[in-house]
């Protein structure tokens, strides 16, 4: 929870592809949620880049949704001013998020906290890495990050209970694995190196 010292936020960007690798994004929406899982800032993102796919099914956009959207620039001058050296950021995997939004350490954040981490489990029976799932909105993925926070953040016996049943219960289907990891061509398996297709580096080595 936030105190005298610090702020939480969660944050969440989603991407179009600009080309086929998984490294080829640019943003397309990002949602901003305070620690009373109150949205403090959503927008779409109109890419100045060329894009190749909408990436539909991660994204649940369409190109003509972003048209009249700010630019990234645009949304950076809106962004900024809401995190400090004191800002905690909460998130799943919110590294790649943090580069999006350029957001520097000890300028507009003190630590990360990466739920990814905290919900890490390897199921051997289904030969999978689990985590819990996420929504393609970003708000929905900022609340849920939140959510997650807040439940969890003094309650090491119950992520433990939260990684066991992980453990226990067969992964659900991501959009990316629902595509078998390839989307109008572009490559989905930036964090499963053994789906990827485009011979890039590991995004979970970032």
């Amino acid at each position: 929870m936030a105190t005298a010292k610090y702020r939480v936020l969660s944050i969440d960007v989603e991407c179009v592809a600009t080309s086929h690798t998984h490294e080829d994004r640019s943003a397309c929406s990002v949602a901003i949620v305070d620690d009373k899982c109150q949205i403090i800032y959503t927008s779409l993102i109109k890419p100045t880049e060329k894009v190749v796919s909408d990436l539909y099914p991660l994204t649940g956009l369409h190109m003509e949704d972003l048209e009249q959207a700010p630019t990234l620039e645009e949304v950076l001058q809106k962004i900024h001013p809401l995190f400090d050296a004191t800002t905690i950021i909460v998130g799943q995997r919110p590294q790649g998020d943090i580069k999006w939004l350029k957001l520097q350490k000890d300028v507009h954040y003190s630590q990360i906290i990466d739920l990814s981490e905290w919900f890490k489990a390897y199921n051997i029976r289904f030969g999978s890495m689990n985590f819990f799932h996420w929504h393609t909105k970003p708000t929905q993925d900022a609340k849920a990050s939140m959510q997650l926070y807040l439940k969890y953040k003094d309650n090491e016996r119950g992520k433990e209970d939260a990684r066991r049943l992980l453990l226990n219960n067969r992964p659900g289907i991501t959009p990316a694995r629902a595509c078998n990891y390839n989307y109008e061509g572009v490559c989905l398996g930036g964090y499963f190196p053994k789906m990827c297709s485009c011979n890039r580096p590991s995004l979970s080595n970032n």
